[in-house]
C-alpha cells in the first residue's frame, strides 16, 4: 500500500454528494492548479502519483505493477503517462470499478 495513490482530497466537498465532483471538474478543465474549495489541484495529484509509479518502477524493474486506486487519482495519471494536459483528464473514457487500464509512458 502506498499512500501517494491515495483518493484525491474533494476539500469542502469531502464526504458530500458525488454530484460535486462536476463542479470540481468544470473547474480541473479551466485550471488544473485550481484550489477552489480546498480542492486538491489535478497538478498535486499528477505529482504525487507519478512520483510514486516511477519510484516503483525503479525498484521493481521489469515485473509488471498493478496500480489500484480510485478513477480520479488513476484518470489523472493517466494524462501524465499519455503527455496529455492534465485539465483534460475527464475527456478520457470513463474508469469503471475493477477495469485495466494500461499505463505506459508515452514518447
Amino acid at each position: 500500500m502506498d499512500t501517494r495513490l491515495r483518493e484525491r482530497y474533494f476539500g469542502e466537498w469531502d464526504l458530500h454528494s458525488d454530484q460535486h465532483y462536476h463542479d470540481v471538474w468544470k473547474d480541473d478543465a479551466t485550471d488544473p492548479s485550481h484550489t477552489v474549495k480546498n480542492v486538491e489541484s489535478v497538478w498535486g495529484v499528477t505529482d504525487r502519483a507519478t512520483r510514486c509509479v516511477l519510484s516503483w518502477d525503479a525498484t521493481l524493474q521489469n515485473h509488471w505493477i498493478v496500480c489500484v486506486a480510485h478513477g480520479d487519482v488513476l484518470q489523472i495519471l493517466q494524462t501524465a503517462f499519455s503527455k496529455m494536459d492534465p485539465s483534460q483528464h475527464r475527456s478520457l473514457e470513463h474508469l469503471e470499478t475493477a477495469t485495466l487500464r494500461p499505463l505506459k509512458l508515452a514518447k
